[in-house]
């Protein structure tokens, strides 16, 4: 039986918690405290948080030409590459992240969005070499990157990667930290990948429950999009199903 599936990628915004930027963006006020007399750091800040990101790396690009401060330095390209991934310009913002020193202060975000970029061109294998490092060292870490979303993303590349038992090991894991932080929509996402990783095994009696949660979940909520992909799914189910 040939079999439709629809994958649904969690992206970037979903690796920060709310905590977790507000976070960043305190480091990123303390650096501006301390260097008031820089030109353009304040108004690069500002379209930044604006999310105007024509205006951000515009900004960014003079306060390159006029700071020698490493930490401000590393904050402009920041800058740029978060610009770059909202337009969807990946590989300039790779250029950019490549120009960040390690000892930046929230450069596990630098890695992740780098293995975000991977995923998103198919490039999974790359994708891998950013995302295992950051879990074998998430305790360690300062800022943090959103864990579950982290294992979800890992899982996603072995799917791809037809590594299916360890992508259900990551997927599942995701899932679980998901289900205790409540967040259902991220949930309904990993709830939908996890039944399509069994649904392409041709493990129907396990991948439909799954669909049918996400499904389910998918009516307490308003976002159109996914909505119309657990809709979807449940009509190839029930398609499959010979269900018309």
């Amino acid at each position: 039986m040939n079999k439709f599936r629809i994958l649904f990628f969690l992206m970037l915004l979903n690796l920060k918690s709310f905590t977790q930027v507000n976070k960043i963006n305190l480091e990123i006020e303390n650096q501006i405290n301390k260097n008031t007399k820089t030109d353009y750091l304040q108004k690069a800040y500002d379209f930044y948080r604006l999310k105007e990101w024509d205006s951000t790396l515009i900004y960014s690009a003079r306060l390159l030409n006029v700071s020698k401060n490493n930490d401000i330095i590393n904050l402009a390209h920041y800058f740029r590459g978060q610009s770059f991934i909202k337009k969807k310009i990946f590989n300039e913002s790779l250029k950019e992240y490549k120009l960040i020193s390690l000892n930046f202060s929230f450069y596990s975000y630098v890695e992740c969005s780098s293995g975000e970029i991977f995923l998103s061109q198919k490039q999974y294998k790359k994708a891998l070499k950013y995302f295992i490092p950051l879990i074998k060292k998430h305790n360690a870490l300062s800022f943090k990157p959103k864990k579950s979303t982290l294992l979800h993303n890992i899982g996603l590349c072995y799917f791809h990667l037809k590594e299916f038992e360890k992508a259900e090991t990551y997927l599942l894991k995701g899932s679980a930290l998901q289900e205790k932080e409540n967040d259902t929509l991220l949930l309904i996402s990993s709830y939908m990948d996890i039944a399509n990783l069994y649904y392409e095994q041709y493990k129907d009696n396990q991948a439909i429950p799954y669909f049918q949660k996400a499904y389910a979940l998918s009516q307490k909520i308003k976002d159109f999009e996914i909505k119309q992909n657990a809709a979807l799914n449940m009509a190839v189910v029930e398609e499959n199903r010979k269900d018309l």
